[in-house]
């Protein structure tokens, strides 16, 4: 083969591979088993309710590694981690994330003889798993959270253990979640009256009692979320945390609650299950 041949054989199998190239991305990304992502944006809420004129410990929350405000509106949905895999026929999806998440209450109470003061902190972070079809656009919610339907019909708020009903003003997108993290402490604080008898002598006596207490906590949770025979199609996978804090105070008292997301990991496994496998 001469030079000019050669060049021929060359020019037509790099045209052949591009052209083969170009055939595989218009199909889209290619069939796979796995695929995995990383969260390190930091989120969280504070709520205050205060008759003693107390603020918050903290003005915002920030992101650990760029310092950035990430501030989040309470009860709403945030997307954290998110991947894509190309799914065949008749196959599932087992998504596996894991997010570090933290708790701040603090409940602080001051009374005098014969009152009574109470003050409550609460703290949540949530989770959900989504996926959506790049082509059709079609949406689904991973079980268990798929199934948290209330158990009294009349009832909305009557969900399984576990179950949380994530909505609000102001959120982007409503709905179910999985508790990660809860926690609601109250404390109440009651003085009666002070009677000093000396001698034929009745009088009372005055003081004040300031009791606070605070719990900060910060722990590693995973839960695994399934969609059983998703469809064929390339599907964007989506790990959506919120964050919600609510406190009350009466007397004089202090409620603080708050709540954060932080590290996180996902792996999303493409698996075959049983035939015709459902809940």
């Amino acid at each position: 083969m001469n030079h000019f041949a050669t060049l021929r054989a060359r020019s037509f199998i790099a045209m052949a591979c591009l052209a083969a190239a170009t055939q595989a991305n218009a199909q889209g990304t290619p069939s796979s088993k796995a695929t995995a992502a990383i969260n390190t944006t930091v989120g969280c809420t504070f709520a205050i309710s205060s008759t003693l004129g107390d603020t918050l410990p903290v003005s915002q929350c920030h992101d650990v590694f760029t310092k950035a405000a990430v501030d989040v509106t309470p009860d709403n949905f945030v997307s954290i981690m998110g991947s894509t895999i190309k799914v065949s026929n008749s196959q599932s999806l087992f998504v596996s994330p894991s997010v570090v998440t933290g708790l701040y209450t603090q409940t602080k109470t001051k009374t005098s003889p014969g009152t009574t003061s109470t003050a409550m902190g609460e703290g949540g972070v949530y989770l959900r798993a989504i996926v959506k079809n790049k082509a059709t656009g079609e949406v689904q919610i991973g079980y268990p959270v798929a199934a948290c339907v209330p158990v009294d019909p009349n009832d909305p708020s009557s969900l399984p253990l576990g179950c949380a009903s994530v909505t609000g003003t102001g959120a982007s997108s409503g709905g179910n979640g999985v508790t990660l993290d809860s926690r609601i402490q109250t404390l109440t604080q009651t003085i009666s009256d002070c009677v000093v008898t000396v001698g034929t002598t009745t009088g009372s006596c005055t003081f004040d009692l300031t009791t606070d207490l605070i719990l900060q906590t910060t722990s590693a949770h995973t839960f695994n979320f399934i969609f059983p025979n998703v469809g064929v199609g390339v599907w964007d996978v989506q790990i959506q945390a919120a964050v919600n804090a609510h406190a009350t105070s009466s007397g004089l008292a202090t409620g603080i609650g708050g709540a954060a997301y932080g590290l996180g990991s996902v792996t999303v496994e493409s698996v075959r299950l049983v035939h015709d496998f459902s809940f």
